[in-house]
């Protein structure tokens, strides 16, 4: 199971894509599989700048729910988010359901 965090400064923040794999029934440590960086110019705006999905980790959707907690972190904060990273973008100028936190 995938689990995301956030991290947030005043200026900028990080979502964090964690798995915690099991090996012969037993769980193991948490092992980051991808990351998501943006810039914050002013309290109400979101610049994702980069989305990073480690190596052996891609295809899995882990950049979709670091977007998706993005999207859910900005709805419940009253910010919009402008997609400068390529990923982000695609994915949220792909519909009409993510319109209300564009810039």
């Amino acid at each position: 199971m995938i689990t995301i965090q956030h991290q947030e400064t005043e200026k900028n923040g990080v979502f964090e894509a964690w798995i915690r794999a099991t090996e012969e029934g037993a769980c193991t440590e948490p092992v980051q599989v991808g990351e998501m960086t943006y810039q914050r110019p002013t309290p109400e705006r979101m610049i994702i700048d980069h989305t990073r999905v480690f190596e052996g980790f891609e295809g899995q959707g882990i950049a979709r729910q670091m977007v998706l907690a993005a999207v859910d972190f900005a709805r419940a904060n009253n910010r919009q988010i402008i997609p400068l990273c390529s990923y982000a973008q695609a994915f949220l100028t792909r519909t009409d359901e993510f319109q209300d936190i564009l810039v």
